[in-house]
């Protein structure tokens, strides 16, 4: 089963709500302008009051823009209503008929439709066969587990053919170890079925596993757009690299730039830190840096090292083993930086009150500057 996809694309898109006083608006989305390519699943992210969700609302037509366009391939859906929009919502509480078995639910919307029962029997059928789910076509809601449950929803969703399939925070109700299997197993029915889908979650990790593209979103305006690797190694501000993972934010001094690299003076250190035109997008303008201006290096966990020749002496003031990786805190030059170490196994771990010697990557360090808040 393959879905015909579409593009879709948000045009200076507003939403304002009147204040609490009533005297002025306040815009839950901020000028909004996106373009989602064929097939791609895009994830809005970002934290509650962003606008991801109203965003969302605004292509199912739930929400009614105060201003822009919203087109689905070549058609402007802006004013159309949601069920003229050939779009489908998978929900966070699954909002699945209680009194209707499985195959009932699926069938839903095709009866609405008016379709031929062999028709619809048909189409329920291949799809329960995608989900997996033929051998409980006849149970009810209450019979199945939460992932059961969702990807009955999601069937219910796709079985009307849609163009575009929009999730909101669909995975936010199940236990961790099934939310992780469950966004695989989202991830690949999209991509078997091709269809262009629009996800939101606040969940870092999710939108990294599952996402072709994120948009991270504050304050109703878009922050950054990017491939899941270049928004987490490459953050335009301190919020998306915040956001985005665990981040140091370390204060720094430029000393010297070329066009090659930023020198700065790092924990004590003297560090050329590699050019960054090259990460520039469309959502921030290039960061010019002169000699003695003051600025912020963004340094991922994982980017330290331990290693006996490394230029940076510390000592660590915390450990904390969590399996797969032990991080730390390690004190430098009166600062405390956090570092993730996953070769633990090969070399030990180094408990509380050791001096040890660090190496970084340094070209992988992000420079931002000191009054960029986000």
């Amino acid at each position: 089963m393959t879905l015909a996809s579409q593009a879709v694309k948000f045009e200076q898109l507003m939403k304002a709500f009147p204040s609490y006083s009533g005297e002025e608006q306040v815009y839950a989305v901020n000028n909004v302008s996106l373009d989602i390519e064929p097939g791609e699943l895009v994830t809005l992210l970002g934290p509650s009051g962003c606008g991801k969700t109203t965003t969302l609302r605004m292509l199912a037509g739930f929400e009614q823009p105060t201003s822009g366009n919203i087109y689905i391939g070549n058609q402007n859906i802006t004013n159309l209503a949601p069920n003229k929009r050939n779009v489908a919502m998978v929900f966070q509480s699954y909002a699945l008929f209680p009194h209707l078995t499985v195959y009932e639910n699926v069938a839903y919307g095709l009866h609405i439709q008016k379709l031929s029962k062999s028709t619809i029997k048909e189409k329920v059928q291949k799809v329960l066969d995608l989900m997996h789910l033929e051998s409980m076509q006849d149970r009810m809601p209450s019979q199945l587990s939460g992932g059961q449950q969702q990807r009955v929803a999601l069937a219910r969703a796709v079985v009307t053919e849609p163009k575009v399939l929009l999730f909101d925070e669909p995975l936010s109700n199940l236990d961790a170890k099934l939310r992780e299997y469950m966004r695989d197993e989202l991830r690949k029915i999209q991509q078997r079925l091709g269809i262009t889908s629009l996800y939101v979650t606040h969940d870092q990790a999710e939108a990294m596993a599952i996402s072709d593209k994120v948009v991270i979103m504050n304050k109703g305006s878009i922050q950054q757009v990017g491939s899941p690797h270049d928004i987490y190694t490459k953050p335009n501000d301190q919020f998306v690299a915040d956001f985005m993972g665990k981040a140091n934010f370390i204060p720094v001094q430029v000393v010297e730039t070329s066009s090659e690299s930023i020198q700065v003076k790092l924990l004590g250190q003297n560090v050329a830190v590699p050019q960054q035109s090259e990460y520039v997008v469309q959502w921030q303008s290039e960061h010019v840096f002169s000699t003695g201006d003051q600025a912020h290096c963004v340094i991922r966990p994982e980017f330290w090292q331990f290693a006996s020749e490394g230029s940076f002496t510390g000592k660590v003031l915390r450990t904390t083993y969590l399996g797969l990786y032990v991080e730390y805190e390690i004190g430098i030059n009166d600062q405390t930086v956090t570092m993730i170490d996953y070769r633990h196994h090969d070399h030990g771990i180094h408990r509380v009150g050791e001096i040890v010697r660090l190496s970084l990557k340094k070209e992988q360090i992000r420079v931002l500057p000191s009054n960029d808040q986000g």
